[in-house]
């Protein structure tokens, strides 16, 4: 199989440590930072749990699919502070540097699945997304821009959250949208789909990434819904364990 995932990167960066005062000047927290960690997020996320999917599906072989990435050049950043004892971020800084996508290559009919991560910060216009429903075999878009029916109807599936669904226009846009719900699973065509086995939730950064890439990776595969949502909420009950943006 050949995907192609496009949309914005960023680095996500988690700084964890002490704040058991309150600053004298103001009252804000003081922290000390203790440790972190710093890896890619949004699309490039998305891109890197299609390979550790891909990985571990084809371990102990040489096979692999074909997964190709196109992301902005400049990096934007997110930075979350967060208190190392309650695992509670008090505050996220944001630096954005999304350039606007350039062409989009003249062979996206070539792959299998094109999977689009649109934070809509600015490197995908309505314009591309149009294009890349109308050209693309299968695809599948994550996307914070409000509803529109110009491009939301070319797409094979769109996946947002329940915020999302009831903020953004896409109520009673049911037909190709499905929508997670954190622990309560998700919902596609007044069908709710579960939870399996819920498990403890340590940090939801970045679960709304994997669930695509799982989603994408499987339906793709087997062309079939409902063991692909299956798959997609263990892959997100695994990287909900673990702190940070994470791959299974």
């Amino acid at each position: 199989m050949k995907f192609l995932v496009i949309g914005e990167t960023c680095s996500d960066r988690f700084c964890y440590g002490k704040s058991s005062r309150l600053c004298p000047e103001a009252p804000v927290p003081v922290f000390v930072p203790e440790n972190g960690t710093n890896n890619l997020g949004m699309a490039a996320n998305v891109f890197n749990n299609l390979k550790a999917i891909d990985d571990n599906l084809h371990s102990g072989s040489p096979y692999r699919n074909k997964i190709e990435l196109i992301t902005n050049e400049a990096e934007g950043h997110k930075t979350r502070y967060i208190d190392s004892q309650s695992n509670q971020m008090f505050l996220r800084v944001d630096t954005d540097s999304y350039p606007t996508c350039r062409d989009l290559p003249d062979n996206i009919e070539d792959y299998d699945a094109v999977i689009v991560s649109d934070y809509n910060k600015g490197f995908l216009r309505p314009y591309h997304l149009k294009e890349i429903g109308l050209r693309s075999k299968l695809s599948f878009l994550d996307t914070k821009k409000d509803f529109d029916v110009d491009w939301a109807d070319n797409f094979s599936f769109i996946k947002i959250n329940e915020k999302e669904y009831e903020e953004n226009g896409w109520k009673h846009r049911a037909e190709n949208v499905v929508v997670t719900k954190a622990e309560k699973g998700c919902w596609y065509q007044d069908k709710d789909y579960p939870l399996q086995n819920p498990s403890e939730v340590r940090d939801v950064s970045g679960a709304g990434d994997t669930f695509l890439a799982a989603f994408s990776y499987a339906y793709t595969a087997t062309q079939e819904f409902k063991s692909s949502i299956l798959f997609a909420q263990e892959c997100c009950q695994d990287v909900v364990r673990k702190k940070g943006v994470t791959t299974i």
